[in-house]
């Protein structure tokens, strides 16, 4: 039985709510809190920056903001690993623990020995280089430049561990690279999480 245009128009008017509203719905919610990641980069650039331009710092300050650095850090991975994709929610929460862990160890007894910050440090990037690098191959869009972070974390670690005498300067500013990096990646993931967010948002505004 064949309906005129009219019915055929009305059928499809009703059915577009139902279409928008299962777009909406497959929106991960990570994305709707793009500003997380803006905020979790802007502050990672800003310590990055502080970290290179006050180079005579001691080991008590470098234990406090290595400590706190990595807290932050790790909890953005907590609510990532919540709120994200299914499929990288497990490697979210290992990176997250892990730099809760490393963060406590690094703030519990700040100042007694560098010695302690560096097998911390370095080994928490190593792992968290490998995680992510792994982790990349389930992302299609910034593949490469989530494998570049994950290297770039790892040869930092990895020379953390490697250079004899490491000074407090050094283990500061090689930390730093680290969070520069992850600050640039988390300002560029937050605007592309928030362009995916607010077509979603503005088709529930239109259905309301």
């Amino acid at each position: 039985m064949r309906h005129s245009p009219k019915v055929r128009r009305t059928r499809a008017l009703r059915s577009r709510p139902e279409r928008t509203m299962s777009t909406v719905s497959e929106v991960p919610q990570i994305a709707r809190n793009w500003w997380l990641f803006l905020v979790l980069g802007i502050v990672s650039v800003i310590a990055g920056i502080l970290a290179i331009v006050y180079p005579d710092i001691t080991l008590l300050a470098v234990g406090i903001f290595i400590g706190v650095s990595l807290m932050f850090i790790g909890a953005m991975d907590i609510v990532e690993a919540i709120a994200g994709a299914p499929e990288s929610r497990a490697l979210s929460a290992i990176v997250g623990v892990l730099a809760l862990l490393a963060g406590l160890v690094c703030l519990r007894r700040p100042g007694e020995s560098l010695l302690a910050l560096v097998i911390v440090l370095g080994f928490y990037l190593i792992v968290t280089g490998v995680v992510r690098f792994v982790r990349s191959f389930s992302s299609l869009e910034d593949r490469a430049l989530l494998m570049g972070l994950a290297i770039l974390d790892i040869v930092l670690g990895a020379l953390i561990l490697s250079l004899p005498g490491l000074s407090l300067v050094t283990l500061a500013i090689l930390f730093a690279i680290s969070l520069l990096a992850r600050g640039v990646f988390s300002i560029v993931a937050a605007f592309k999480l928030r362009s995916v967010s607010h077509p979603a948002e503005a088709g529930t505004a239109a259905t309301a």
